[in-house]
């Protein structure tokens, strides 16, 4: 027989039902596949997390402790100027630094005084509690000596009070004479002397003015030490103190 008169096999038709199916099991096993590797994935991610989440508790519990050593050194009086006595003069603390773990007694300083925020800074007077809460925060601030033109310049341009909780500029000096005509200060003005001359109305106008908001300092930052500061012995040097320029580049 020739092969022209071979019979053709009828061909095999694929229901169309089992096709569907084909077809949906290809999908659900692509499916599956791309869940796995997304598990896998999250899997492996979990445990990068993990490990820098317990490296992140080991370093903050150390840094913790390393704060802690230092402020029980500070407390026997075994650092160099842990005994120094306050001056008296007028300082102006600025909050520098911040970190992801702060010890308790350390950061409970830093509220009291009002620098819980970086780039905040407050009017202080220097006497000998001041220089002890100085000393312990000293990590996280920089401060020295303002000048007129420094303490005028920070009253006039971001001098604050708070009003039912909420932080509202000095722009009229009605609010100043309802918080303080009791004690004679009835204007900027007043304030600017009260705070200049650190006088008996010191600690309240401190309480009214809330803590100064500066913006980042252009060249980056100098810490002063206090033993720095409270050492200089020549009066056209601290008139040139790096506060009152840094004050002037945050300002």
């Amino acid at each position: 027989m020739s092969d022209s008169n071979r019979a053709i096999p009828e061909p095999v038709y694929v229901s169309e039902t089992l096709l569907k199916k084909r077809k949906a099991n290809e999908k659900g096993a692509a499916i599956k596949a791309k869940e796995r590797l997304e598990l896998r994935k999250t899997k492996k991610q979990l445990k990068k997390t993990q490990f820098k989440r317990a490296d992140e508790f080991i370093r903050r519990h150390r840094l913790i402790e390393k704060q802690g050593k230092r402020l029980r050194v500070l407390a026997k009086g075994h650092r160099k100027g842990a005994n120094q006595k306050g001056d008296g003069k007028l300082l102006f603390v600025i909050r520098m630094k911040t970190e992801s773990s702060i010890h308790p007694r350390i950061r409970k300083i830093l509220s009291q005084v009002g620098l819980l925020k970086m780039n905040t800074g407050v009017f202080v007077v220097c006497n000998d509690a001041t220089v002890k809460d100085l000393q312990k925060i000293e990590p996280y601030v920089t401060y020295g000596s303002p000048s007129l033109k420094t303490v005028r310049d920070l009253i006039m341009k971001r001098g604050a009070t708070r009003i039912n909780g909420v932080r509202t500029p000095l722009s009229d000096n009605a609010m100043i004479e309802e918080a303080l005509g009791e004690y004679g200060i009835i204007c900027l003005e007043d304030i600017i002397h009260e705070i200049l001359e650190h006088g008996e109305h010191f600690e309240a106008v401190s309480k009214f003015l809330t803590p100064f908001k500066l913006n980042d300092p252009v060249k980056g930052w100098r810490q002063k030490k206090l033993k720095e500061i409270m050492d200089r012995e020549n009066e056209e040097e601290d008139a040139e103190d790096d506060i009152n320029k840094l004050v002037e580049t945050m300002n």
